[in-house]
């Protein structure tokens, strides 16, 4: 069923923003602030209140995530902490919001993300694998980027494999592995077997894609001319940047994969073990994954409440269980440092199993995807 979110302003028109069960939204984030070095994100972006007053882009909870976690590994003086500076900063936040904003809207054109994501809401039950990034990634089957299931009958295996085969990607790109200009039909050379039949699936198959490079991918630069009320017109890429610098990319796509990992601790996105009371999120101490959840089976106002601020964001680390800034500070180290590595080492074999048994470890693999406290 469809059902109503929240009245927009779009110029002298008001719109009803629908957003059906098949949507799915990740933490907050803020495209209108910019790192300017410093400990806070800065306002240089006016955000056009007229004009996108939506839910999911309003507190910069993904930006804050990741400057903690970025400063945790220079503060510790971890490997790879040498290559931290304000630009590998500006860029992995820039990552970090790709995957609720693939294709680069923002924060130019917050106008056509909004009307993108009001169409995209109204006809979910007809997006399948030809319709671009961002109608996939929010309502379709791309939704294993916010560490979610794509259906209700989808096993924990199955999302976690699709998870794990995204970061797999991301983090050979970013730390070098992987040349940013690969064509997609050469990735088996670099991803492993298993990886690479999901990376066909997802954006590959038959035949789609297979020039695409991860340089065009994370560079994306798009608009969509819309006329109201109904009409949507091709998808014009033709502003992507060609001459893209090489640890640009690659810091983009170390941005999109924390971005998973950071969903993966929203409440209503997965429920770890051990539960608690209350509809919101946190990021410190928790434990297995129980289910994934699917926002199919979810109320949209309870869902919405776990991916504002999470309820410990300004509390310690606690000692017990995985904390979020933490993972996300060995994972930025491994990258880094295999960054920094003549020939490019690669140990995203042992990052991948460290993931699968912490917070990635399934307490069931066949556990159908679930709704946890958000019914």
């Amino acid at each position: 069923m469809i059902k109503p979110i929240i009245f927009i302003s779009l110029v002298s028109l008001t719109y009803l923003i629908f957003i059906p069960s098949g949507t799915v939204l990740a933490f907050d984030i803020n495209p209108f602030k910019e790192y300017q070095g410093g400990t806070e994100l800065v306002q240089t972006f006016e955000q056009p209140a007229a004009e996108i007053v939506v839910s999911s882009i309003i507190n910069p909870v993904h930006e804050e995530l990741t400057i903690k976690s970025l400063f945790l590994v220079r503060d510790r003086h971890m490997p790879g902490f040498d290559l931290i500076d304000d630009d590998l900063i500006k860029k992995v936040i820039r990552g970090v919001r790709w995957n609720d904003d693939p294709l680069n809207f923002l924060p130019d054109n917050p106008r056509q993300w909004l009307l993108n994501f009001e169409h995209a809401s109204k006809i979910a039950d007809r997006i399948n694998e030809n319709f671009d990034l961002f109608y996939r990634s929010h309502h379709a089957d791309l939704q294993f980027l916010h560490a979610m299931a794509s259906n209700e009958e989808e096993s924990a295996q199955f999302t976690r494999d699709a998870i794990m085969s995204w970061i797999e990607f991301t983090y050979k790109v970013s730390s070098g592995y992987i040349p940013i200009h690969t064509p997609f039909r050469q990735l088996q050379k670099f991803l492993t077997p298993k990886s690479n039949a999901l990376f066909k699936k997802y954006f590959t198959q038959q035949g789609r894609r297979l020039n695409w490079t991860p340089a065009y991918l994370f560079s994306l630069k798009c608009n969509r001319e819309v006329t109201l009320p109904s009409t949507f017109y091709e998808l014009d890429c033709s502003q992507t940047n060609w001459l893209v610098d090489k640890k640009d990319i690659q810091n983009i796509a170390l941005g999109s994969l924390l971005h998973v990992i950071q969903d993966s601790f929203s409440d209503s996105h997965v429920t770890r073990n051990p539960d608690y009371d209350g509809n919101y999120s946190l990021i410190h101490g928790r434990s297995a994954i129980q289910t994934f959840n699917t926002y199919k089976k979810q109320s949209i106002r309870l869902h919405r409440g776990a991916d504002s601020y999470p309820h410990d964001m300004d509390k310690p680390p606690m000692q017990n269980g995985f904390n979020l800034e933490e993972v996300s500070a060995e994972i930025i180290s491994y990258v880094l440092s295999d960054r920094a590595w003549p020939k490019h080492k690669n140990r995203h074999a042992m990052v991948s199993t460290k993931l699968k048994e912490g917070i990635f470890h399934l307490l069931d693999p066949n556990a159908v995807a679930g709704s946890g406290k958000y019914k």
